[in-house]
């Protein structure tokens, strides 16, 4: 078990040392990768083939067609010239290892969904839920560790799934915190059990690289990515495609895998959302690099930009140009975290409508949120819960860590935080009670 000593500065700083409502889908193959036609792919299985999809309405799209002579793919049914669907996703499930140590003590159970509970109506109730899987969970064969080389157990991924979600971004700078195993293994642990997961940012090989990930929601093909700015490991010489890097250390922006990746989905989808794992930790304002990316993204025809990283929240808001609106979280902070600053306690929910019009092939939003999170600690560090703005009161805050700590995590400084950070974006709603 990794420990270090205390540091307030550091950004992992750990203290010491199922049932889901299944959204279901069906995972079927298309042939269409990075400008060329792949055929006869299929490594380990379909799952890892050139294209994958993920339907929404429990059967593949081809079935699907057959029974209702629609056409395949996504497209909307006959006469419906607009469909839409919800989105949920909140920020870093970053697993220190007093979180899922003290957990297993206390309660003799990897069942960590206790830890989740009061946010869990909030993603089994949207179409797409997200949450950027931060560290890696690949279990014990791997050694179960905490900062800095971080390596959570594999119920974790059971947890988590039961919890509603739908989408993992798992391209963080912790991806290779061990080995390409390590990452390996999760991936196709999260495949085996979880085929209507859509996992993003690294892969089990070159073609499932390759491969664009698309989920149909409600007939709408909705492509999904994610980057990450950079890793704590290499990437082995023989694995280039193991994790999707857009820089690499200080050097510049790696516009051709950008390119690459985004032309490969928007060819197979109406919509494009993008994770990125980018930013300045503890900072609560985008830097030039994010603002220059999430420009270039707007470029490229993305609607949905989700941030993450800095550990702390950042500004929402819609970047408009004549072709194209993309909304850009740019950091929605921790959603769960061993940390020790008031300010790292307090999380982001982004929560939307997206509208698509087949006819136009335009997006638009409605109902655009961003509801604060935060992560509850009880003062002898052993406890850990998530829970939202709506949730959270100053009894909560009494029992809190934070307080016993010195810092203010009061309801109304939480409120104050996120006012000052977020100020009043055009748009978009910024929850506070």
């Amino acid at each position: 078990m990794a420990s270090s000593s205390r540091n307030p500065s550091s950004e992992h700083q750990p203290r010491s040392s199922r049932t889901r409502r299944r959204k279901t889908g069906w995972i079927w193959v298309s042939a269409i990768a990075a400008g060329a036609l792949v055929c006869g792919v299929l490594f380990f299985g379909n799952r890892f083939s050139p294209s994958r999809w993920v339907s929404m309405d429990g059967n593949s799209a081809d079935q699907a067609s057959e029974k209702s002579g629609q056409p395949t793919a996504g497209a909307q049914k006959s006469g419906d010239s607009t469909s839409s669907f919800t989105f949920t996703g909140v920020g870093d499930n970053l697993l220190h290892d007093t979180i899922f140590v003290y957990y297993e003590q206390d309660h003799n159970s990897r069942d960590f969904t206790p830890i989740y509970e009061m946010t869990v109506p909030y993603f089994q109730s949207a179409d797409l839920a997200y949450c950027n899987f931060e560290t890696v969970c690949a279990g014990d064969a791997f050694g179960l560790s905490g900062y800095p080389a971080f390596n959570g157990p594999i119920e974790m991924i059971d947890s988590l799934m039961a919890s509603g979600f739908d989408w993992f971004s798992i391209s963080s700078n912790h991806s290779l915190d061990a080995t390409a195993q390590d990452l390996i293994y999760e991936k196709e642990y999260m495949r085996e059990h979880y085929p209507d997961l859509s996992e993003t940012g690294a892969f089990v090989s070159e073609e499932d690289a390759a491969a664009p990930v698309v989920r149909n929601i409600n007939g709408i093909r909705v492509g999904l990515c994610g980057f990450t700015y950079g890793l704590e490991g290499a990437i082995p010489a023989d694995m280039p495609w193991l994790v999707d890097v857009y820089r690499s250390g200080n050097g510049p922006i790696n516009y051709e895998l950008i390119d690459q990746k985004l032309d490969a989905l928007n060819a197979v989808s109406d919509v494009q959302i993008v994770a990125m794992h980018w930013g300045d930790e503890y900072q609560t304002s985008p830097n030039a690099e994010q603002i220059e990316v999430a420009n270039y993204l707007n470029s490229k025809g993305v609607e949905v930009i989700i941030g993450t990283h800095p550990h702390v929240i950042e500004p929402v808001e819609i970047i408009k140009s004549p072709e194209q609106e993309t909304l850009v979280y740019y950091s929605l902070g921790n959603f769960v975290s061993a940390q020790n600053t008031n300010e790292t306690m307090v999380g982001g929910m982004a929560n939307f409508t997206l509208s698509y019009d087949f006819d136009t092939h335009k997006a638009s939003f409605s109902d655009i949120r961003f509801t604060p999170t935060i992560t509850w600690i009880s003062p002898d560090l052993r406890e850990y819960r998530t829970t939202t703005i709506h949730e959270y009161n100053d009894d909560m805050a009494a029992n809190h860590y934070i307080t016993a700590e010195g810092m203010d995590i009061s309801k109304s400084w939480v409120q104050s935080f996120v006012d000052s950070v977020m100020r009043k974006p055009d748009g978009i709603e910024i929850v506070l009670e």
